[in-house]
């Protein structure tokens, strides 16, 4: 598979130091902080700091993962999504299928918009 020459000359461990901090942060947060004490820290019910931190060590890994960080959003979006349904008592098996399915046909789409490469036989 070519790769164009920006994927080629781009570092990853930038990327990869920055998920391992989010992560060790994440692991800490979890082990130290009382639930409860995050659960209404600027709206209530909300989980914010939790939800942000957990929103960029997954933003991190899945740009790692993909090579591409408008995806990587586009999936922790989705994934966010589905995580705060849940807290809502509002996820189910069902919005996490429909959510999977929406993400799946986008990714779809984008690939089948972009300009096919011709071949050129000079």
């Amino acid at each position: 598979m070519e790769r164009n020459k920006h994927e080629r000359n781009k570092k990853y461990g930038w990327l990869v130091f920055f998920a391992l901090v989010n992560w060790l942060v994440i692991a800490l947060a979890v082990w130290k902080i009382d639930p409860d004490n995050m659960a209404n820290f600027l709206f209530p019910g909300s989980y914010l700091p939790m939800g942000l931190l957990l929103m960029g060590g997954i933003f991190w890994l899945l740009s790692i993962l993909t090579m591409s960080s408008i995806r990587a959003l586009r999936w922790t979006l989705g994934i966010i999504i589905y995580i705060y349904l849940r807290i809502w008592g509002l996820g189910s098996v069902l919005n996490g299928i429909l959510i999977l399915g929406l993400l799946s046909v986008w990714e779809v789409y984008i690939y089948k918009k972009k300009p096919k490469d011709v071949l050129h036989f000079d």
